[in-house]
């Protein structure tokens, strides 16, 4: 008997991490796009490009529609919500539509960086379906691929480095993770899994990797250039430092992933004096930017980056002084 055939909307297409797993995720099962009407007409004019790996560009193809389209015949089984930060109104607008449209609700991934778009989402769910929420499988993604996105004239070109790599967990709902599993075996998607005990932890670490360069960027550099900067280097430090000092006493900790000693490096920025990295600032910069190539952070979600760490330390009452500097640098400058 033929198996079913997989059922997946990528909502965010057009988007960098959107269009990269709506391309992949082809292999898996039968994929929708659903992005922003901009976003469409730029695939249907055919100038959406990618470029995986060292491949070639190549032009993007695939089912897509508008939004406000959505569902039209097409009731997932899964959806990718790849869209930015805040998470909750997206969540809340889909599921929405789909309680109405009835049956069973589709696993939720979250591939958003940052620790609220969690908490975000099944907020979101419990307002749509009340207790019910809880059945509805929600998984989070952790990203380690960093994802381009270039304009040469008319055309955008997204492009990622193969193969792809992730961490994911179990949020909420049910636990059995075998189809999740079998959709990465077959993408060639490098896929660790994470205990749902450990998800928070795994968001906590996928952040602290995410804050290094942060404070480059708001000077205009990327982390090479900023760590060149003795100045620049010591914020960085005592950002990550003070990072590390909430979590902690939050109750949180930091894990290692594969080819990212997270727990390692959490360790050294806590218990080392800041004098004693400043002499080794210039390999730790090319250590990171070695996967960066180069690129300078975006600064469009600091608040849920810099901006997270002040809020979950003024949950437990620890001030987080330098990354409130930080993320006043760029409000300043909107």
């Amino acid at each position: 008997m033929e198996q079913k055939k997989l059922k997946i909307a990528v909502i965010g297409i057009g988007g960098r991490t959107g269009t990269m797993f709506a391309h992949e995720l082809k292999k898996a099962g039968d994929v929708l796009g659903v992005g922003k009407e901009r976003e469409i007409e730029t695939i249907q004019e055919k100038k959406l490009y990618l470029k995986r790996g060292e491949n070639s560009p190549e032009l993007f193809e695939g089912k897509v529609i508008n939004d406000f389209e959505f569902p039209k015949n097409f009731l997932p089984d899964i959806i990718f919500l790849t869209t930015k930060n805040p998470v909750g109104p997206v969540v809340k607008y889909y599921y929405q539509i789909m309680k109405e449209k009835g049956g069973e609700m589709p696993t939720l991934f979250l591939s958003q960086n940052g620790i609220v778009a969690s908490d975000e989402a099944k907020k979101a769910l419990k307002e749509v379906f009340g207790e019910e929420a809880e059945k509805i499988q929600v998984i989070k993604i952790s990203l380690f691929n960093p994802v381009d996105r270039e304009i040469v004239g008319e055309k955008i070109c997204i492009s990622y480095s193969l193969p792809i790599s992730l961490s994911f967990g179990v949020v909420s709902g049910f636990r059995e993770t075998g189809e999740i599993k079998n959709i990465f075996d077959k993408t060639g998607i490098k896929a660790e899994e994470i205990s749902p005990e450990n998800v928070r932890n795994m968001e906590f670490s996928k952040l602290f990797l995410n804050l290094i360069g942060m404070a480059s960027a708001t000077h205009g550099f990327s982390v090479g250039q900023g760590f060149q900067d003795p100045e620049i280097f010591r914020e960085e430090a005592e950002m990550l430092r003070e990072y590390v000092k909430i979590v902690q006493a939050e109750g949180g900790n930091f894990l290692n992933f594969s080819h990212y000693p997270v727990k390692l490096l959490a360790s050294l920025f806590k218990i080392l004096p800041i004098k004693f990295l400043l002499v080794f600032r210039g390999q730790i910069g090319k250590l990171i930017e070695k996967g960066r190539k180069g690129k300078r952070k975006d600064l469009d979600e600091i608040e849920y980056y810099n901006g997270a760490v002040v809020n979950l330390g003024k949950k437990i009452g620890l001030p987080a002084s330098i990354n409130q500097k930080i993320v006043e640098r760029v409000l300043y400058k909107r």
